[in-house]
């Protein structure tokens, strides 16, 4: 593998070009993923709108009409299909580890941004959510938080809905899979005269999951959730733009699918733990966007609420032992503002400034329950340890961009900088139940603030030598700001240290994009280099999991993406990411040099979409792709020594589609091949040692199909 992955980098290389673009579009009236010149793609994700050629940042775009493979994807299906981006198919949507360029984290605050029609989503808890109308989305790789603060130090995801329709059209879907997995989608547009546009939608999705509980019979990886979207457009006159909506999202999972990695290794869906386990969530949002246009500028005012609630328990050993059990209940509000001023597209220059704000309450109670057999992993004789938690964080930022255009003929210049202030204060206590005793007695009491602030620039040089060919410099500053844990795993004292410090770190980036004059061949591609400090990492202590800086880390690689229309109406697809991320401090002096956790060391999607007219009285267009996804070497502990060797599954994609109906098959992991998404130390593994290295098997084979009625 290594000397076909280095064949694919020397290729790279040897081409000099390249800056990682990818996009499958609606065009001709088809849904076939035809791969257009990417410079004719509108992005919206700098604020403004541009086209691909113009900005000198690694990007994936994704048409809605082509996210492929199941019935119901969201963020998960970017694995893979976008270059050096992996996120974690297992767990509960409470939290999913994300991964860009090497760069992430398990828990705790994602190092990716997440805008969904201009408004931002703060949290893990609420990123995975069914990708259903959705109009494009653009994932920027790279520190994007000159424009976006925080919560993007190692890259954006900025997903566009499809707006109200001007006319009445209704939308309905229906979709059947492996394992009694279904979902439903209802979609209506609802104009009222030529000023008021509404949309209505909802989505409802099921399945049995694959995995079971010998000791419970139940199913471990069960889920049931559905969504409801509201969405309104108001145009008063052409200077004008009122758009604002509701969306309220509830789900129920089944515990995590955990169990010790020599039984999952005969027995891939098969675990064993004595406690029913489930994650319930609640969202509900709402957002007001009201854009003016002058006649040289534009103003954009976004406020936008969130409330969140979710309700966690957990067999927190995972193994058929009374051993150990936690609940965890949290809420959320969220209010957000931004305003930013921005001039109109000019010859010699654009500019745009801007300022956001934010305030956030979170409280967290949370209660561990110890069983008769405790001592498997506690020295102390406890039957209960109850937690609370709230911390309130608020923010401000500004920022301001501009690009000189032409300074030389073809040369772009931008330059960007942001200071971002938070300050978060945390009200915490903790009691205990020792065994015996009548009632829980207060052990810690604690409060304090802290603040967080940082200068954030990047700067870049962008030449088009001529219409096919453009390179590009850029360097930029990434930062996440520090927080709380949510518990106290320390017992000998009763001084509390739940914070934990920001990272930061500066992406170094060069890279060049291609078109050939018929759009037949598009190859693109970047080169990277990222310093990183004071990584927040994820760490399983006693009384459970919490995030501490531990160490700076570098991380090199490549982006490569190539479409070649290789015969009439068929494409061959190539999009491959390569990262070397590994530690050269860290806290624990035998780690460093180790690889980083989780990261696959590269990703890979590659294949064949063929599309053909076809003349039938219901179906226009005929459709079938079939892909290979990949991903390197993953290692889940510091000290590497659990690891994920590289794994390859095949998927296929088949539809026809006409005007009033589609019609889609597709197959994913056809092949059934074998692989671990998760591995961990378990905390009881200590003195149970065939626990010590659990985790739990990646997802077998599905198959699918789903019919659209479209009127």
């Amino acid at each position: 593998m290594r000397i076909i992955y280095s064949t694919l980098l020397l290729t790279f290389m040897s081409g000099c070009l390249f800056a990682q673009r990818s996009q499958t579009v609606q065009t001709n009236d088809s849904t076939f993923n035809v791969i257009k010149q990417l410079k004719e793609v509108v992005i919206t994700a700098e604020k403004r709108e541009l086209s691909i050629s113009e900005i000198p940042i690694a990007l994936s775009v994704i048409s809605g009409k082509n996210l492929l493979n199941e019935n119901n994807p969201d963020l998960r299906n970017l694995s893979g299909i976008v270059p050096n981006f992996y996120m974690q198919e297992g767990g509960l949507k409470l939290s999913t580890p994300l991964y860009v360029r090497g760069i992430g984290t398990v828990s705790g605050t994602p190092p990716v941004g997440l805008y969904v029609d201009g408004v931002p989503i703060f949290d893990k808890n609420a990123f995975i959510f069914d990708l259903y109308d959705i109009k494009q989305i653009e994932v920027l790789r790279g520190p994007q938080t000159t424009l976006y603060g925080r919560n993007s130090i190692i890259g954006l995801i900025n997903i566009r809905t499809n707006p109200p329709a001007t006319k009445f059209s209704l939308q309905a879907k229906a979709g059947y899979s492996s394992y009694n997995s279904q979902n439903y989608m209802v979609m209506a547009n609802l104009p009222i005269e030529k000023i008021l546009y509404n949309k209505l939608s909802f989505a409802y999705n099921r399945t049995d999951g694959y995995f079971k509980n010998d000791f419970t019979g139940g199913k471990p990886n069960k889920s049931d959730s559905y969504d409801i979207r509201y969405q309104a457009s108001v145009f008063t006159d052409a200077s004008w733009k009122i758009a604002f909506g509701v969306n309220y999202n509830h789900s129920f999972d089944d515990g995590y699918a955990y169990h010790a990695i020599d039984s999952l290794k005969v027995h891939r869906y098969r675990v064993n733990y004595n406690a029913d386990a489930s994650y319930k969530r609640d969202l509900l949002s709402a957002n007001v966007n009201v854009q003016k246009h002058f006649s040289r500028t534009t103003l954009n005012w976004i406020t936008s609420y969130a409330w969140s609630k979710d309700k966690q328990e957990l067999d927190a050993d995972f193994t058929y032992h009374d051993v150990f059990q936690n609940g965890k209940e949290s809420n959320q509000d969220l209010i957000t503002q931004e305003i930013n001023y921005q001039s109109t597209q000019g010859e010699k220059m654009d500019w745009t400034i801007g300022s956001f704000g934010f305030y956030k309450d979170l409280t967290n109670d949370y209660l561990a329950t110890f069983g008769t057999e405790r001592h498997l992993l506690l020295p102390l004789d406890l039957d209960q340890a109850a937690y609370y938690n709230n911390t309130s964080t608020w923010g401000i930022a500004g920022y301001g961009q501009i690009t000189l255009k032409n300074l030389l003929p073809g040369l772009f210049v931008s330059a960007g900088i942001r200071y971002d202030y938070e300050k978060a204060s945390l009200t915490y206590r903790d009691s205990l139940l020792f065994h015996g005793a009548s009632k829980l007695e207060g052990y810690h009491d604690w409060d304090e603030d802290h603040s967080y602030a940082s200068w954030l620039p990047k700067f870049s040089i962008l030449q088009k030598w001529n219409e096919m060919l453009s390179t590009y410099v850029n360097v930029s500053k990434g930062y996440k700001a520090g927080g709380y844990n949510i518990i106290s795993n320390e017992m000998t004292t009763q001084i509390v240290k739940l914070d934990y410090s920001k990272e930061s770190l500066w992406n170094y980036e060069i890279g060049a994009k291609y078109f050939s004059p018929n759009g037949r061949f598009n190859m693109n591609g970047a080169l990277f280099y990222i310093d990183w400090k004071d990584q927040q990492i994820f760490v399983m202590e006693m009384m459970g999991p919490i995030i501490k800086n531990a160490g700076d880390a570098r991380s090199l690689g490549a982006e490569i993406d190539l479409s070649w229309e290789c015969m009439p109406q068929l494409i061959y697809f190539l999009s491959s990411g390569y990262s070397n991320s590994e530690y050269y401090h860290h806290l624990t002096k035998e780690y460093e040099g180790n690889k980083i956790v989780m990261a696959p060391e590269f990703t890979m999607n590659t294949g064949f979409a063929y599309s053909k007219n076809v003349r039938s009285s219901l179906f226009k267009t005929f459709m079938a792709n079939t892909s290979v996804t990949g991903f390197g070497t993953q290692y889940f502990d510091e000290a590497n020594t659990m690891k994920q060797k590289p794994y390859f599954l095949w998927n296929l994609d088949l539809s026809v589609s006409g005007k009033h109906i589609d019609f889609h098959v597709w197959g994913k992991n056809i092949l059934d091949k074998a692989f671990f998404c998760y591995m961990f130390n378990s905390p009881v593994g200590r003195n149970l040692p065939e626990y010590l290295q659990s985790g739990q098997s990646g997802a077998p084979s599905r198959f699918g199909a789903s019919i659209t009625i479209k009127l």
